[in-house]
């Protein structure tokens, strides 16, 4: 049974103070499959939905077991098409704008007015925001053949000449994983002064050129990289680029609950996606350090959504 720490203390025989058992904040793979499970236990769910998924120019979802590649929205779509047989679950469109403690719970404050919707828990799992560098022709390219995720994409893109973009320890580290796994020519662009330092001896062991000149641009058409220009030295032709980018929160629920956070700006979680603060859930991207794709979003939604399950049948029998 999960420690009493995590719960909400409701008294059994007063009538319920919410309208929800649990409001999940993100609509996307996480959101859906905490909704999923949820709904499957006749748990009283609302999911807000903001509709602004981070991987929405993506033309479709690597890695998923099944070998069908879908496009996101595709994805979303026949999630909520799942979550439609589940009575006590309701999708609803629009942005939380913000939670706070009220009663034995919360009250959820959504856009567009009306009166804010309790519940006795919150399950945040509205995602990243992803920042990419602010480089000529990378808008044009994002989500097609300039990548952010090597778990998500490295396959469709084995051996060819790609590019991973960064600098510093991260940069390097992509570049080695790259090289060992997907492609054998891969150039790793650090956009002036690398800061490599002893990294080099393991980019070189691995095969990997190193350019530390400032980009210029990439250049492709109809979504298709073509090459890197360098304000010096030659152009490189590749057919990808993976690119770091700045993550951080979407928006400042967690910080107004009270979550802590990670160097990388993702939400401190412990066993079961529980953040420290009763009541508060985190799920998917919003809390996963490191690798993050489609599939891990979806297994950390349904683990949490579990925990959820768990932890409100302990409160309610308590």
């Amino acid at each position: 049974m999960p420690s009493t720490t995590h719960l909400l203390r409701v008294p059994p025989s007063a009538p319920p103070a919410a309208a929800y058992d649990v409001v999940v904040v993100g609509g996307g793979p996480a959101g859906l499959g905490a909704a999923l499970v949820l709904g499957r236990a006749r748990v009283r769910v609302l999911v807000v939905d903001s509709g602004r998924p981070a991987n929405a120019s993506s033309p479709q979802v690597g890695g998923l077991l099944g070998g069908r590649r879908v496009a996101p929205e595709e994805l979303r779509s026949d999630g909520r098409d799942q979550l439609a047989a589940h009575p006590s679950v309701e999708i609803t469109a629009g942005a939380v704008l913000s939670i706070g403690r009220a009663g034995g719970g919360f009250a959820v404050r959504l856009a567009g007015g009306g009166a804010p919707v309790r519940a006795h828990a919150v399950l945040l799992a509205h995602g990243l925001r992803y920042e990419h560098p602010d480089l000529a022709g990378l808008a044009e390219l994002w989500g097609r053949s300039a990548l952010h995720c090597a778990f998500c994409d490295g396959w469709e893109v084995r051996d060819l000449p790609v590019a991973v973009l960064g600098p510093g320890a991260a940069g390097a580290r992509l570049a080695r994983t790259v090289a060992a796994r997907w492609s054998a020519d891969v150039v790793l662009c650090t956009n002036g002064p690398g800061g490599l330092g002893d990294e080099r001896a393991g980019l070189e062991r691995a095969g990997v050129r190193v350019r530390e000149e400032p980009v210029r641009a990439l250049v492709g058409r109809g979504g298709q990289l073509e090459r890197i220009e360098f304000e010096a030295g030659p152009a490189e032709e590749r057919d990808a680029i993976f690119v770091r980018p700045a993550i951080s929160q979407p928006n400042e629920l967690a910080a107004q609950l009270g979550c802590r956070f990670r160097d990388d700006a993702t939400i401190v979680v412990e066993e079961g996606g529980r953040t420290g603060v009763p009541g508060v859930y985190a799920a998917g991207d919003a809390a996963t350090p490191s690798v993050r794709s489609v599939a891990l979003a979806i297994g950390s939604g349904t683990r949490v959504g579990a925990s959820l399950v768990l932890d409100l049948t302990a409160q309610e029998a308590a």
